[in-house]
């Protein structure tokens, strides 16, 4: 294959031990052990929650892959930086797409041969709505299935805001593909990688494009990586805020990539501001901060100079230690294609792909690793207290069973009580309340910097065209700033959300193991910290518009706005309307948000519940099994010895 060819100046974890395919491999070690664990216990009735909780985990670390999401402008370089990455020319740099769509590339597998690419279209419902968006977006009366192409053919640009003309841009691709590819809305399709590059490359087929696999071997993707190249922050997919936030709550590390010479965006300071609000959700800093094609720099001074002018921007965001690695992703690609390696020392991405080969290799696995010891180490803590009842003498053994029945009714009781229990649920829907309250807060000190960036000189010009039309287009800017950031804000409490209902239901199980006298490994096996609770599948956020074209006799010149008292005046008159929108969207968000929390607290603590009742129903069996004479202490002790076996071939992982 061309990618196996593609070694002569390997990455930087080719010769250490903390390596992306090593964690892998240690993570299929540990699923080994974990899955001859369950092998031991499955027999055995008084184990059987134990042996399927195993199990479970095992099957999770089995799955072995790591999950590395790009983010960043269109411009910033990410598919350079991505080829670097393969060590290999395969994306095609393209000098438009605004509508980029979500691009997986990742090792062959199943039916996928290396080279071949499975392409996702959107659905025409999908398509439709992307136009309505943009005409939306562009002032323009609302198109018809029949005649929106000729439309779009009469589309001036010509005094458009700038946050616009990728609408044009999208309309225009859009319009010019639409007979060739409405027959395929919908479906799914291999292709060969040279019509993937042709696909991809060419925004009037890239537009109508849902998601792509391509499915590449390569020494990148061989070891366990998947790459997730996201839209651009400041594509048309952006206003998709669910779909980016998705790929930062799931991804297990992100780069974002920005170029030498790039200023930083509004929409990248945007998502710079949405991963500073989730940093702290993560139980390891899996993001990566990349300044691409540093071999611009003049010298050490200027790329220094950079370095502290991306920082200083990570900073505002909110993310204040950053990881930051300046690299030329055209020496990098040039010294692995052709192995010359002192062009891929002078890339600077031996540093990178050193510290991402820590995090894959060591960082991220230990995490799974120190949680699955626990839990192999819990069941066998389970196994020495069956072996140690069954060294008590016989009466004292119909003693205990006799306190356990004693206990038994009182405990059924209380764990009904812990299904149902309704305290958690009100803590939840209080912070909750509270957490939206500071939602609100946040986006109100956020609107003066907001109002600012919509109303700017450089668009509000006398030469600029129909200023009506351009202040107009500046204030649906401003409503969809503001819109964006709410909606951030509320994806971001869904972590906090989160993080709280599991917080109470835990408590909530603790205090009720406590009066049950249930041992603590008991509740380490209904502890899993690497899932997840669903999160809700869409947020429809909705802003009362303004009546901007009211405002416009306050306008005078772009002289009275900028130098006189007009901004002033105009912001205060739309600032009420913008408190009064943002808190009628935000509480038209806050009861369906507390209420599928509440929920899914709810169904977390009936299964608690439900666990703890099976773990009493096991204990009741084993011990009835010693007092019928049945497995005694030397098969627990062997039990235990086994287990304990499989927990020292964690040492080795």
């Amino acid at each position: 294959m061309a990618a196996a060819a593609s070694l002569g100046a390997a990455p930087a974890w080719a010769a250490g031990t903390a390596t992306p395919a090593g964690g892998r491999r240690r993570l299929t070690q540990a699923a080994a052990a974990l899955h001859a664990a369950a092998g031991v216990l499955r027999s055995e009735p008084a184990m059987a929650s134990a042996a399927r909780s195993l199990a479970a985990r095992a099957e999770d670390l089995a799955g072995g892959r790591f999950t590395m999401a790009l983010f960043g402008a269109f411009s910033a370089g990410k598919s350079s930086f991505a080829n670097a990455l393969l060590g290999e020319e395969v994306l095609p740099v393209s000098p438009h797409p605004a509508t980029a769509a979500v691009g997986r590339i990742l090792a062959p597998e199943g039916g996928f041969a290396h080279g071949t690419a499975a392409i996702t279209m959107k659905r025409a419902e999908e398509v439709w709505e992307d136009i309505l968006h943009s005409f939306s977006v562009l002032q323009l009366a609302p198109p018809q299935h029949e005649s929106w192409t000729a439309a779009v053919a009469r589309l001036q640009t010509g005094g458009l805001h700038p946050s616009a003309l990728p609408h044009a841009g999208f309309l225009r691709a859009a319009a010019a593909g639409w007979e060739e590819s409405r027959p395929l809305l919908g479906t799914e399709r291999t292709v060969s990688l040279a019509e993937y590059r042709s696909l991809v490359a060419d925004e009037k087929h890239a537009c109508f494009v849902q998601s792509t696999d391509l499915y590449y071997d390569s020494p990148l993707t061989r070891s366990g990586i998947v790459l997730v190249d996201t839209p651009g922050a400041d594509s048309l997919h952006a206003r998709h805020t669910g779909v980016t936030f998705g790929y930062m709550k799931n991804a297990d590390a992100i780069c974002f990539v920005t170029y030498y010479n790039h200023a930083f965006s509004k929409a990248d300071r945007s998502l710079l501001a949405q991963l500073g609000r989730i940093k702290d959700s993560f139980a390891l800093d899996k993001m990566f901060f990349i300044i691409n094609a540093s071999d611009l720099a003049a010298d050490e001074a200027e790329l220094e100079e950079v370095k502290q002018h991306v920082a200083q921007n990570l900073r505002a965001g909110g993310l204040t230690s950053p990881r930051i690695y300046s690299v030329s992703s055209l020496l990098a690609l040039e010294g692995k294609s052709s192995g010359a390696s002192e062009a891929y020392e002078a890339s600077g991405f031996g540093s990178f792909e050193a510290a991402l080969s820590e995090f894959a290799g060591e960082e991220l696995p230990g995490l799974s690793l120190a949680a699955a010891k626990d839990s192999l180490s819990s069941v066998r803590g389970r196994a020495e207290e069956w072996q140690r009842l069954a060294l008590m003498e016989a009466d004292q053994q119909e003693e205990g069973m006799k306190q356990f029945r004693q206990r038994r009714e009182a405990a059924n009781l209380r764990l009904a009580v812990l299904a149902q229990e309704d305290r958690p649920l009100r803590d939840l829907r209080r912070e909750g309340a509270e957490l939206l309250y500071h939602v609100r807060q946040r986006i109100a000190f956020s609107f003066g910097r907001s109002f600012q960036e919509s109303f700017h000189p450089s668009i509000l010009r006398e030469d600029g065209g129909n200023l009506k039309d351009i202040f107009i287009a500046c204030g649906r800017e401003l409503e969809r700033s503001i819109l964006r950031e709410l909606e951030q804000e509320l994806w971001a409490t869904t972590l906090r959300l989160e993080s709280a209902g599991r917080r109470f239901v835990t408590q909530a199980a603790t205090a009720a193991a406590a009066e049950l006298s249930i041992p603590d490994q008991e509740l380490q096996l209904l502890d899993d910290p690497d899932e997840r609770w669903p999160a809700p599948a869409k947020l429809d956020c909705v802003l009362a518009p303004l009546d901007w074209a009211g405002l416009w006799s306050r306008f005078k010149s772009p002289r009275h706005f900028f130098e006189g008292p007009g901004r002033a005046e105009i912001r205060a008159a739309a600032e009420p309307w913008f408190k009064e929108a943002v808190a009628a969207a935000a509480q038209g968000q806050e009861d369906s948000l507390l209420t599928f929390y509440t929920d899914a607290a709810a169904a977390a603590l009936s299964q608690a519940a439900d666990q703890l009742r099976e773990g009493l129903s096991e204990q009741e069996a084993a011990m009835s099994a010693l007092l019928k004479g049945g497995d005694g202490a030397q098969h627990w002790g062997r039990i235990a010895e086994e287990l304990r076996l499989q927990e020292q071939a964690f040492a080795v992982v």
